[in-house]
């Protein structure tokens, strides 16, 4: 599997409030990402396909696409109908790479067809379920149960590869022997989860960061802005090609063209050994850090 060395990320979610991310998935691709990371938790597939599928749009060979299935369609009645439908909000046969979403399966109650605005508290109370006293309903299914079935879906020709999403090692040893191809985990200076990414590279699982650019208050932090300063860079070109050079594909997202633009740009540089390890050091002291 070869996966291009920087993504966009299409989470619509921003502070508790969700975005429109269809136009800012064109400027994406005119901007040249080829990887774009989805998921049926969004509730934005048919928008980004709109977008994926624009005549400017490469064809899809040249696109890496990733989903994500939801907790709630983890038993295996219910992963493969939960894939398909993904598939045809997005208009494609195949998804390059696919993911359980997070470790855990949760009570299904119904599929997570996409939302209007005017029924996400509905699609809500499916991808969340609750019981009487609020609390998160789980489900009994096996994590071998649930990985047998993304297996299935690589063997049907639905998925090239398989592989999970904020799952630390321990929940990656309960799959069984058939390895995934990618953790997806969030990954920053000030959260960079070192012991769990040399675990991966050990095991030759591939590294995603989703929320590389956070927490708040990162990309103002003094000493990455000296070192931004230094390198005639960004504070986020520097922590995404800090990223890059430890082997993690970062996926970035933004509304704004011109930070899509310029994170891209992390690929036209290298850091040298010294800006490196002053991005290492970041996480001593940093407010959150973890």
């Amino acid at each position: 599997m070869r996966l291009p060395p920087i993504g966009f990320g299409c989470s619509p979610f921003r502070r508790g409030q969700r975005i429109d991310l269809e136009g800012a998935v064109r400027i994406a691709v005119g901007a040249g990402y080829r990887l774009f990371d989805v998921a049926e938790l969004y509730g934005n597939e048919r928008a980004v396909g709109r977008a994926l599928r624009e005549p400017q749009a490469p064809p899809r060979g040249d696109l890496f696409l990733v989903g994500k299935v939801w907790r709630t369609n983890f038993r295996p009645e219910f992963l493969r109908p939960a894939c398909e439908s993904s598939l045809r909000r997005l208009g494609i046969d195949a998804f390059d790479l696919y993911l359980l979403h997070a470790p855990g399966a949760w009570r299904y109650r119904g599929p997570l067809e996409e939302p209007d605005d005017a029924d996400w508290e509905s699609f809500e109370r499916r991808a969340i379920p609750r019981d009487a006293l609020g609390e998160v309903e789980l489900d009994g299914v096996s994590p071998v149960e649930t990985w047998e079935a993304m297996q299935e879906l690589r063997r049907l020709g639905l998925v090239g590869s398989i592989g999970v999403s904020n799952f630390e090692a321990a929940q990656v040893e309960e799959l069984g022997p058939d390895l995934p191809a990618v953790n997806q985990i969030a990954i920053s200076p000030y959260r960079p989860s070192v012991a769990l990414v040399d675990w991966c590279g050990e095991r030759r699982i591939r590294v995603m960061a989703h929320s590389p650019l956070s927490p708040e208050g990162l990309l103002s932090d003094p000493r990455l802005l000296e070192l931004a300063t230094r390198c005639r860079r960004s504070p986020a070109q520097i922590v995404l090609r800090w990223q890059i050079e430890k082997g993690v594909v970062p996926l970035p997202s933004s509304v704004d063209p011109g930070r899509i633009v310029e994170n891209l740009a992390a690929l036209e540089f290298e850091l040298e050994e010294a800006a490196l390890a002053a991005v290492d050091a970041l996480a001593d002291g940093a407010e959150g850090a973890g």
